[in-house]
């Protein structure tokens, strides 16, 4: 049975980028832990327009890798090692997936800013050969962004956990104003 392309997306995610996460018609099939989680997911999804749900992995990821499943990941950065990155010039396509108007207000020097929907399309203009670091304000966007270059085929991809805020907080760039 083929699934169709994966999506990593938290339920808090849902609301403010709906559109971002779900082109039309997307079907959808849920990965949760249990019964009580996929409703909840359910009636998020439903209340933000997206109702084409087939069903639920029951015991989530746990469940599936325990029956021998294939598994993918994509690699977590913290604002640490974001920063130890740009410091030893380790070769990286840093890309900034939130709107326009937040990177203009609020951006590392030299990332490439590509929003995360454009991302389906704008994929082709990154070089798979090198490692591509996604960053937006929290890292939710991000993780999206990753699980949209993951079904093109990069394979050297990271998600800047904490995003522009967490980068921030850790004192490496000054105060978010999109926090």
């Amino acid at each position: 049975m083929s699934l169709g392309p994966i999506m990593s997306i938290s339920v808090e995610t849902l609301q403010p980028f709906r559109d971002e996460c779900f082109p039309p018609a997307t079907t959808l099939f849920l990965v949760s832990a249990n019964e009580a989680q996929a409703f909840k997911a359910v009636v998020w999804l439903c209340r933000v327009g997206v109702d084409n749900i087939q069903g639920f992995l029951a015991g989530g990821m746990f469940e599936w890798a325990v029956a021998g499943f294939a598994t993918g990941h994509v690699n977590q950065v913290s604002a640490r090692e974001l920063k130890e990155l740009s410091r030893t010039g380790t070769s990286i396509t840093l890309v900034g997936v939130r709107a326009p108007s937040e990177y203009e207000g609020f951006h590392l020097e030299g990332a490439t800013n590509i929003p995360a929907p454009q991302l389906r399309e704008q994929y082709e203009d990154l070089d798979k050969s090198i490692e591509t670091v996604l960053i937006c304000s929290t890292g939710h966007r991000s993780s999206l962004a990753a699980s949209i270059l993951k079904q093109h085929g990069f394979e050297t991809i990271a998600n800047a956990s904490g995003g522009m805020t967490g980068y921030t907080a850790a004192g490496f760039g000054p105060e978010c104003p999109f926090a």
